[in-house]
């Protein structure tokens, strides 16, 4: 906006300037009257100037005319529709006035301008290229009132076809209308291209093992014609038919034998000679199989799962040992998945085990051992959120004392460098991190977490052995300190004879509990000597844990873990090493391990209880602590958690805190009822409806859902929609009857669609299901007719009209767009000649020939000068 002050303004200094000359040249007395005039002249000054400091503004009728011309450019319009929108934009132009402003942009699903809005000018196309997979005209109208100027007649002239694929274009022209901004609409149309796509494949959501499949598949055409229809199931061809299209919709039948148990995608691809758009060609639909229960059994050691599968596979379940949690695709294939002595998974393993519980209602059963729950990490992690028990055990009361001995390499290699390993003759690169000065944070931070009833002892190894802290009661913190302070890197690595040396020193410790802690980075020559001295400290009742730096023999040192009966820490991240110190610690003090002879204990009412009578004692467990929520079936020792389940979302979670193998359930593994009673833990884990999925369905780019189920009136039914890209959204289901829910979500993107639907009450849930849907296309390329309301709804919103002549695209928009006066500059120019008027009319008395003599000054210098002639 332009300031621009009154061309005067600059004229009244000077002209100020003259009548004070004037007044002092020749002052006379000033009659009374002029007093009076000065005074309000004075007065009127003071209130225009004090107006000019508010800075008042009027607006008016702006004269300039602006059009922003929006060609559609997505794929649903046909080439001679382009054509049309270049000669309608060049006429529109060539008919536009002096002072009018133009611009031109393209969009499809997105926006890109042209030309910025201007001085009209002639047009030339420009060969521009825009994302043509969708018609977002929503964007394209707001994006194109941004780019027109702020006051005005200002006026968007969209031409398309009226197919909106994304966004809502009626939302965004009321914007529009709020801010001034008229829309005209021009429809353009021409032939659409020969075209045969497939307009969808349909099968049941759910289908039996071994029944054949009906597959139906819509194939929408332009033009009348051979086709073949090729049909593969999860990636594999399986039929071809060849059919004579006719113009519209057609319907092709297949039957396909069912796969193997799981989710299966089915492909249909249809191949016409005159198709001349290959995007749309192929239609997906997923769908599952199911019969017997499939579940996978994850191992945390090898042979942990194998007396539960047998279990499993002899009540008529399929059940897959597996070494991993299976990934997301794979997940799907399983109703439940079973954690068997299985430590804390990675973060992202856990997310998926989350939204396969909770999102898509399946089930998952978590079965102890010496490395679960709190003997794997389980305590504060995202898997101990989805259980039903704390791996925390509250009970403080059944600690015993401990004899630990910590056993701390102190070679050359443990100082501050970075080895070479021994395909680089172990050369040692200065630079690292001093690993002693680990050892010794470690190390203290372990003592510290030791009671006063419990013995410790630090064993130093290199070459030689240095009990830098004998084995004894926990000392004080000055002592420990000092102790610690006599560790120092030097020398070669020998691990087996500081092993042997600290379990001599605990085979004699009274102490219910001897532990061993060994911090090293396995640079040791005797590597292949390791294993036995682990099996030595096992059968002598010790057990074994081990801290790597993530640099030596990883494997050999978490196999003598495993040995020993203890846990293993890589140790990659070397700035956890002094916590993992300690966290070991407390885990030993803990007595996690409760191992004896325990009968289980009937709790709460379960199915799984029901009608058991006798049951074989355990041989240990690993304490817990059940949380709220939770049912417990059946308990052991003193009230722990042996059984505990809950819901979680639509899924269930159980807990059992004893192992399944031969460790701690060996008589459980030979009694004749171990099959039926973890086939009930299972079935009563388990979604209990696999049989009855919601009907899912999308169509132009719309996810529609709907859900059959008999619960109370004020039971309320949710989708939970997870899309490719892993995101999921919940959507509330209407009740539209008493027994039937529906609901809808737009959906952006092809890719697979997998719903979950479950209906809770205050009562609990009374029924879930999920089935899956696919877009095989953007909706831009499915055959799609324009919104016949498009074009007039977006006009009459804005003032706008529907297909306008060119030459009447630049009529200003009545009452549209405003400009701006700023008033202040004239406003202190009245000031300023008030104030200049007020001095003249107390100074000066205006006789006749005053305002002669004024003149006269003021044009004095202007004057042409006459040289007198000279005298003859």
């Amino acid at each position: 906006m332009r300031l621009l002050a009154p061309w005067w303004l600059a004229a009244l200094p000077a002209a100020g300037l003259a009548v004070i000359v004037v007044a002092v040249a020749g002052r006379r007395a000033v009659p009374v009257r002029q007093h009076r005039l000065a005074t309000w002249a004075r007065l009127a000054g003071l209130t225009a100037l004090v107006l000019a400091l508010a800075q008042p503004v009027v607006a008016r009728p702006a004269g300039e005319r602006s059009v922003l011309f929006l060609l559609d450019r997505s794929a649903s319009v046909p080439a001679a529709a382009l054509a049309q929108q270049d000669a309608y934009v060049a006429a529109a132009l060539d008919a536009a006035g002096g002072g009018d402003h133009a611009g031109v942009a393209v969009f499809g699903a997105e926006l890109r301008l042209v030309g910025e809005v201007a001085a009209a000018d002639r047009y030339e196309p420009q060969p521009v290229e825009v994302d043509a997979t969708a018609t977002d005209l929503a964007a394209a109208l707001r994006a194109g009132a941004a780019a027109l100027p702020a006051v005005g007649s200002r006026r968007v002239v969209v031409l398309t076809d009226g197919v909106e694929t994304a966004g809502d274009a009626r939302a965004a022209a009321a914007d529009l209308q709020a801010i001034g901004v008229a829309v005209d609409v021009v429809t353009v149309s021409g032939a659409r291209s020969a075209d045969a796509l497939v307009a969808g494949v349909a099968l049941p959501g759910t289908v039996r093992e071994g029944e054949l499949v009906p597959v139906r598949v819509a194939i929408d055409a332009t033009e009348a014609g051979p086709a073949t229809v090729a049909l593969a199931v999860a990636g594999t061809p399986a039929q071809t038919q060849q059919v004579d299209l006719a113009t519209g919709t057609n319907q092709v039948q297949f039957t396909v034998p069912a796969p193997e148990l799981g989710s299966f995608e089915v492909a249909a691809t249809v191949r016409a000679p005159a198709d001349t758009v290959p995007e749309n060609d192929t239609g997906l639909a997923v769908s599952r199989v199911i019969g017997p229960a499939a579940v996978a059994i994850v191992e945390g050691r090898a042979g942990d799962g194998e007396q539960l599968a047998a279990a499993l596979a002899a009540g008529g379940m399929s059940a897959d040992v597996v070494a991993e949690i299976p990934a997301d695709e794979a997940l799907l294939d399983y109703d439940g998945v079973v954690l068997v002595n299985v430590p804390a998974p990675l973060p992202a393993a856990t997310e998926s085990l989350r939204a396969y519980v909770e999102e898509l209602g399946r089930a998952l059963v978590v079965v102890g051992g010496d490395q679960a729950y709190g003997l794997g990490d389980y305590e504060g992690s995202a898997l101990e959120e989805l259980l039903p028990v704390r791996s925390n055990p509250q009970d403080q009361v059944r600690r015993l004392p401990v004899a630990e001995v910590l056993v701390v390499d102190t070679s050359g290699s443990m100082g501050q460098c970075h080895c070479g390993g021994p395909e680089n003759d172990f050369e040692f690169i200065e630079g690292g991190v001093d690993k002693t000065d680990i050892t010794k944070a470690g190390a203290a931070l372990a003592i510290d977490a030791l009671d006063e009833r419990d013995r410790v002892g630090v064993l130093a190894f290199s070459t030689g052995l240095d009990w830098t802290l004998p084995l004894g009661p926990k000392p004080a913190p000055d002592a420990a300190e000092q102790a610690l302070a006599r560790l120092r890197p030097d020398g070669d690595t020998s691990i087996a004879p500081a092993l042997y040396e600290a379990m001599r020193a605990l085979e004699g410790a009274e102490e219910d509990i001897r532990h061993i802690v060994l911090f090293t980075d396995g640079w040791d020559p005797n590597e292949f000597g390791l294993l036995p001295v682990a099996r030595e400290i096992a059968d002598a009742g010790i057990t074994l844990s081990v801290l790597g730096t993530g640099e030596g023999t990883g494997e050999t040192l978490k196999r003598m873990a495993e040995i020993g009966g203890g846990r293993f820490y890589p140790g990659r991240d070397l700035e956890q090493v002094p916590e993992v110190f300690a966290e070991e610690t407390r885990a030993v003090v803990r007595e996690l391990t409760q191992e004896g002879a325990f009968l289980p204990v009937l709790a709460a009412a379960s199915p799984v209880t029901a009608g058991l009578a006798a049951a074989p004692p355990l041989r240990g467990y690993v304490a817990a602590t059940p949380k709220s929520a939770a049912a417990m079936p059946l308990e052991v020792g003193p009230g722990d958690p042996l059984l505990a389940t809950w819901q979680r979302g639509l899924g269930r979670v159980t807990a059992w805190t004893s192992d399944a193998t031969t460790r701690w359930s060996a008589d459980w593994v030979a009694w004749a009822g171990f099959a039926e009673f973890w086939g009930r833990v299972l079935r009563d884990t388990l979604p209990s409806d696999r049989d009855q999925p919601p009907e899912v369905a999308v169509d132009t780019g719309i996810l529609r859902v709907a859900f059959s189920a008999e619960a109370p009136a004020d039971a309320v039914a949710v989708a939970r929609v997870r899309g490719p890209g892993g995101e999921s959204i919940a959507v509330t289901l209407q009740r539209v009857a008493p027994d039937r829910f529906e609901g809808e979500l737009r959906v952006d993107g092809p890719g697979a669609y997998w719903v979950s639907v479950g209906v809770e009450s205050a009562m609990g849930l009374h029924a879930a299901g999920s089935a899956g849907a696919v877009v095989s296309y953007p909706p831009e390329f499915a055959y799609r007719d324009a919104d016949p309301a498009l074009a007039t709804d977006l006009a009459g919103l804005t003032g706008g009209r529907v297909d306008p002549a060119p030459e009447d695209a630049f009529d200003p928009v009545p009452s549209l767009g405003r400009a701006r006066l700023i008033l202040w500059p004239w406003l202190a120019g009245l000031a300023l000649a008030l104030f200049m008027a007020d001095v003249a009319l107390r100074r000066l008395v205006l006789e006749a020939g005053d305002l002669r003599r004024i003149g006269t000054a003021l044009t004095r210098p202007f004057r042409r000068q006459v040289e007198p002639a000279e005298p003859e």
